[in-house]
Order: C-alpha cells, then sequence, then structure tokens
C-alpha cells in the first residue's frame, strides 16, 4: 500500500451491550435464549468500488469487505435490529451463486433477504481521490426491493472508522430503530477510536480470510491489534478462524 499501513476494521461493540442490563440501553432488548426472535432483521453485503485513485487495487479489495465488516458491527450494537453475520451472509451467496466477487444484482434483494429473513439489506459504494474518501449507501426493503433511503457519508481516508459510524447511525434512523442509550454511547467514547492503520489492517485480514490464505490472515489481525489493542472485534475474528492465534 501506498500511504497507509495495513489495518482493520470494526469494534466489538455487540459483546458491550450484552453485558449491559436492558434498562441502561432505554430500547428493546435482545430476545431470551429459546425465544422466537421477532426483531427486523438486517444484512449488509460486501461493498462496491466506484472510482479510485490513491491506492493498490487490493487495498480496496479489502476495504469493500472490511467496511461492510465494520458496519456489520456498528449495527449490532443496537439490539432492536437482528443483524445477519457477513459468514453466514457469504455462505448464502455463494451456495445460490447470487454474486459475482462479492457483486449483487438489485434484482437478487428480495431473493436473498428471503433466503435470510432480512427485511433490510444495505448495499454501498467506495469512492476515493487520493484520500478523499466517500460512501454511497441504499437501504433497501428487502421484502419488496424497494430502496428506502439513500445516504452519503464523506471525508478524509485517514477518518474512515468515523465515516462508518457516522453512516451505521444514519442507517439505524432509516430503518426507524430507537436510538442508543445513554450509557451505551458513553462506554463506545470510551472504548476509543480504531486509527486508519487498524482499520486497513483488519480489512487485509477479511480479504485474506475470503481468500482462505489464513496465515496471512492472521498475520493482519495481529497488526490490527498491535495498532489498537482494545479492537475485540479482530481478536474475535481471529481467534474464530484459527482457535488461540490472537489471545
Amino acid at each position: 500500500m501506498k500511504r497507509l499501513a495495513a489495518g482493520t476494521s470494526a469494534l466489538a461493540l455487540a459483546a458491550l451491550v450484552g453485558a449491559m442490563p436492558a434498562s441502561a440501553q432505554e430500547r428493546p432488548s435482545a430476545p431470551a435464549a429459546g425465544a422466537q426472535d421477532a426483531r427486523p432483521g438486517m444484512a449488509v453485503l460486501d461493498f462496491d468500488i466506484g472510482a479510485t485513485i490513491g491506492q493498490d487495487a487490493d487495498d480496496y479489495q479489502a476495504l469493500r469487505r472490511g467496511l461492510a465488516a465494520m458496519t456489520i458491527s456498528e449495527l449490532a450494537v443496537n439490539p432492536a435490529v437482528r443483524v445477519v453475520e457477513r459468514a453466514q451472509l457469504q455462505q448464502i451467496l455463494q451456495e445460490q451463486n447470487l454474486g459475482r466477487e462479492g457483486r449483487v444484482e438489485a434484482n437478487t434483494i428480495v431473493q436473498i433477504g428471503r433466503l435470510i429473513g432480512a427485511k433490510y439489506m444495505v448495499t454501498g459504494t467506495l469512492f476515493d481521490v487520493r484520500g478523499d474518501f466517500r460512501i454511497d449507501a441504499r437501504l433497501f426493503d428487502a421484502e419488496t426491493g424497494q430502496i428506502l433511503r439513500t445516504q452519503r457519508v464523506q471525508g478524509r481516508l485517514d477518518n474512515v472508522f468515523d465515516l462508518i459510524s457516522r453512516l451505521s447511525g444514519q442507517l439505524m434512523r432509516d430503518a426507524n430503530l430507537p436510538p442508543l442509550g445513554r450509557r451505551v454511547q458513553e462506554e463506545r467514547q470510551r472504548q476509543g477510536t480504531p486509527p486508519t492503520q487498524a482499520v486497513m489492517a483488519y480489512s487485509r485480514a477479511v480479504l485474506y480470510s475470503d481468500r482462505g490464505d489464513t496465515n496471512r490472515a492472521v498475520e493482519q489481525y495481529r497488526a490490527a491489534l498491535a495498532a489498537f489493542p482494545q479492537y475485540t472485534q479482530a481478536r474475535a475474528d481471529c481467534n474464530r478462524l484459527q482457535q488461540g492465534a490472537c489471545t
């Protein structure tokens, strides 16, 4: 990569929410084990790549996956929605041959939504001109295929995690989800923000994992943790890929 060191993706804030009492959330809590989950489902597809100038091709291939994974983790903080795990979505796309290199056509949104039981589907496109970074996102009604809302966040690639945080908040509002409770927001601030170096390393780890290159994926997960030791999502994903690799 020409400017940025390897880096990572999203905070594992879902674990944080699970550790807090429902009263602190100021919104509906996740259903108890064994109970039917009536929350609306939401899935985030790997982002597409638009016009880009400045990074290596593999960096963008990493970012389109890593930033989608970050968005999933940010949305999962809200217990009022059931966010579909990226691994589950990728497995269904492959089994049903619904995507080409992760790209899914609009006319398959309803089919995907039916297979995964999602009410909402999120797609996005990345644009980068030498660090001036933008994400254009669309929120679909996965039951009808209708675009409910379009969103755009833009800024510097050096602050990419902030862009994902802003986008996730907008998507929550667009899906009529209740806002995050005060204590959750305070804890998020206390945890800190992963630097772009960590974001890039995490994103590369996701890319190498998709390609079946476990050794390089673990190497990048470790680089993400070196840049941001409290990156619990990177640690969890690393150990899920290879037990004990990032203890």
